[in-house]
């Protein structure tokens, strides 16, 4: 839709759409915004969303959405809101939706180098020692646009992606005051971003742990990056086993050439894995078989 709407002071009326539950707890609990709607994409419902569903079923109706032409039908019959947030929603926004409803999103990364899905993933696995969240205007290009309000977070070498993710949406009280003012009239946005760094969906060759090969750190991170999905894993046989959080890891001398021994302990959810150079056991997640 068309240029920045100034409004007299008061509520905002705004709608939701995404399954990042913990920022429609916080636009809910916002005084300054009254939220009519709570879209969901229809391939991402969850327990976070049906809890939510459940918390707010006296002041908002839940309704899914498969695509853009259903979300822009959608947004033709709605009038009665100024925008929608938009938090964790794999649908990308097109024309023919943004034509018909401003949208507002939360990326829980730096828009110039870490665009993209599962931001704080990536920033773990490349051991990245800080980060962003940030609020900005959607447009057709993937994580781009004005950059209403972005805060700094730092990041811990023992930070799992979802701690990341954790520290970043404690500030979403702070972007949701930035947007209204925004919104309201007052101050313009910090910059427009137009390109970035793209990060690619992870896959497997990302997270797979080399047993012979890795060194404990890049191990670390690989485990802390993917504790909140399953785990780093490795491949034993014809299996893939998933591990989320190293136990204990003890290097026995120099680093040297050797078989290396996998005792998996399904019952008590351990995994020990032992070569001439080193000791590790594992929180063990999943076991696959390939």
């Amino acid at each position: 839709m068309g240029g920045k709407k100034v409004h007299n002071m008061g509520q905002i009326k705004i709608g939701f759409l995404g399954y990042g539950t913990r920022a429609l707890d916080s636009l809910m609990e916002h005084p300054l915004y009254d939220v009519k709607y709570f879209f969901v994409p229809t391939e991402r419902l969850c327990q976070d969303v049906y809890d939510a569903q459940e918390k707010y079923k006296n002041c908002l109706t839940m309704e899914t959405m498969d695509n853009n032409g259903q979300l822009a039908a959608r947004f033709a019959q709605i009038f009665d809101v100024d925008c929608f947030l938009m938090n964790a929603c794999p649908i990308i926004l097109n024309h023919e939706v943004l034509s018909k409803m401003r949208v507002f999103n939360i990326h829980p990364g730096d828009l110039h180098y870490n665009r993209g899905h599962q931001p704080h993933c990536w920033t773990v696995l490349l051991g990245e020692r800080q980060t962003k969240i940030v609020m900005h205007s959607v447009n057709e290009t993937i994580d781009t646009g004005e950059i209403i309000k972005s805060v700094d977070v730092e990041v811990s070498e023992d930070d799992s992606a979802g701690d990341v993710l954790n520290h970043a949406e404690d500030q979403i009280p702070v972007l949701l005051d930035a947007l209204y003012q925004y919104l309201t009239g007052q101050p313009d946005c910090e910059e427009v971003v137009e390109s970035g760094g793209y990060r690619r969906v992870m896959g497997y060759a990302d997270y797979e742990i080399l047993l012979p090969a890795d060194t404990r750190e890049q191990i670390k991170r690989k485990v802390l990056a993917r504790s909140m999905h399953h785990g780093a894993f490795f491949q034993y046989g014809h299996s893939r086993i998933y591990v989320d959080k190293i136990l204990s890891y003890q290097e026995n001398g120099q680093r040297k050439e050797g078989a290396v021994t996998v005792q998996v302990q399904e019952a008590g959810q351990k995994v020990y894995v032992d070569s001439a150079w080193r000791s590790m056991v594992f929180h063990l997640n999943k076991i696959d078989k390939i």
